[in-house]
């Protein structure tokens, strides 16, 4: 039993370390547009993932902080570890500093740290 748990939060720390990504797109024409992309490992296939933008964001406008909120939808559903994808997108105003880094939290405690990689 103990080692299946163990097994299971191993799996769940290699996922959310490996399959995370943002870009932000300067590709003419305007507008710029910011994307973040991440697989999170939920305990059943009945949660939803979403990421908005936390509030208030911090002290440094470089750095574009997201948190990770999981919904459980009603019904049964088979006690399995499932890996769901998420996404943020935003477009960007004119004249908007671009984002460097986008830090990714989830209750309170930041779980990513992501460099922006900027399309041309």
């Amino acid at each position: 039993m103990a080692r299946a748990k163990a097994k299971r939060a191993k799996a769940k720390r290699s996922t959310n370390r490996q399959s995370w990504y943002a870009w932000v797109d300067l590709m003419p024409p305007p507008p710029d547009e910011l994307h973040v992309v991440g697989q999170v490992v939920v305990a059943n296939p009945g949660v939803d993932v979403e990421l908005v933008e936390k509030v208030p964001q911090g002290i440094n406008p470089s750095i574009l902080m997201l948190d990770l909120h999981r919904h459980q939808r009603p019904g049964m559903w088979p006690q399995v570890l499932a890996v769901k994808p998420v996404r943020y997108d935003r477009v960007l105003p004119p004249r908007h500093p671009h984002y460097t880094y986008v830090d990714v939290f989830e209750n309170g405690k930041r779980i990513q740290h992501l460099k922006v990689a900027e399309i041309h």
